[in-house]
């Protein structure tokens, strides 16, 4: 089936072409199935309707259509894979000749994964990894603060061993009774250790976001509108989880700051305009680099948990980013 491509702006495609007229006539049963399945005609149960009938009552164009639409939903995925279209979203599809007997025409409109010409990504990679800075040493004063905490939650919350009879004091009893620790000393050596943790996994997602930042804007992406809509959504979809989280009510969320779901869209257009070039950045350097996750690696990260499609996609993009974070951070 010869077609004709044609590159539009904002990283979209036009693909017009025609389908054999015998593909295009072998949907006709199908349609006419279809729509008496779904169509009640006196006289008739649904799905009975002898095609004569079913023509007079609706006329044969309905059933040219649906036959049109039928044939094209079995050709477009083969169309994707023979030409290597990664198409985004909904296609527009324009039905250009549509006659009983006749190649079945067409023209197809989709946005597309955006063609990402990379930067000197390791260059720049390096530049900054070589720029490390030192984790701050963790302060008494900040064990202080999380210590005080957890007299706090005990004193308040006798579900877990607190009395509500006032804050317990601070000794190796307080100590062992927050878990398996001999005494305050240990502890206070945990808690330090946990916090320095938190503060070098804060520092290497800088440096990573910094890293991406860099090599996003020194490379040519063009982003396509419904990436970023996409992305827009999906901020939505976070905030309104956390918000429920907290026992609030979406409604109220927006009363309280005196905005609608567009207007904060609005806001989030360049926050979600980044979020894009990031992965766009980062799945073109898995690219590029031949970067792939194992099954086992997949595993590892899924926790066993890839039953579903979107649990799998989902842990294989999270794998295979780790792996283009630790390449770049490495150098190689």
């Amino acid at each position: 089936m010869p077609l004709e491509i044609k590159k539009l702006p904002d990283s979209e495609v036009e693909i017009s072409g025609e389908i054999p007229a015998e593909k295009f006539n072998a949907s006709w049963d199908r349609a006419v199935k279809e729509i008496s399945s779904r169509t009640e005609i006196p006289g008739f149960r649904k799905g009975m309707t002898p095609e004569k009938i079913l023509m007079e009552k609706i006329g044969e164009g309905e059933i040219l259509e649906e036959a049109a639409q039928l044939t094209l939903q079995e050709a477009w995925p083969k169309i994707l894979e023979e030409e290597k279209i990664e198409a985004l979203g909904r296609p527009e599809i324009v039905i250009t000749k549509l006659a009983r007997g006749n190649p079945l025409g067409f023209k197809i409109k989709t946005a597309v994964l955006p063609e990402v010409k990379l930067s000197d990504f390791k260059k720049i990679a390096g530049e900054i990894a070589a720029g490390a800075e030192n984790v701050p040493e963790t302060s008494e004063v900040e064990v202080g603060k999380v210590l005080e905490y957890l007299r706090k939650s005990r004193e308040k919350n006798p579900a877990v061993g607190g009395t509500g009879g006032g804050l317990p004091e601070l000794n190796d009893e307080f100590a062992k009774s927050l878990g398996n620790f001999e005494n305050l000393d240990g502890l206070k050596k945990t808690l330090g250790a946990n916090i320095k943790l938190e503060k070098t996994i804060k520092l290497r997602e800088k440096k990573r976001m910094e890293m991406l930042d860099r090599i996003a804007s020194a490379s040519e992406i063009s982003l396509p509108p419904v990436l970023v809509e996409a992305e827009k959504e999906k901020m939505l979809a976070e905030l309104k989880k956390n918000l429920a989280g907290l026992g609030l009510e979406w409604t109220h969320y927006l009363g309280h700051i005196k905005k609608t779901e567009e207007e904060l869209g609005a806001e989030w257009k360049n926050e979600a305009e980044q979020r894009v070039r990031r992965g766009l950045v980062l799945r073109e350097i898995a690219r590029v680099e031949k970067i792939e996750v194992s099954e086992e690696e997949l595993g590892r990260e899924a926790g066993g948990e890839l039953d579903q499609k979107g649990n799998r996609d989902y842990a294989y993009g999270m794998a295979r980013n780790e792996k283009v974070f630790k390449l770049l951070e490495n150098g190689k």
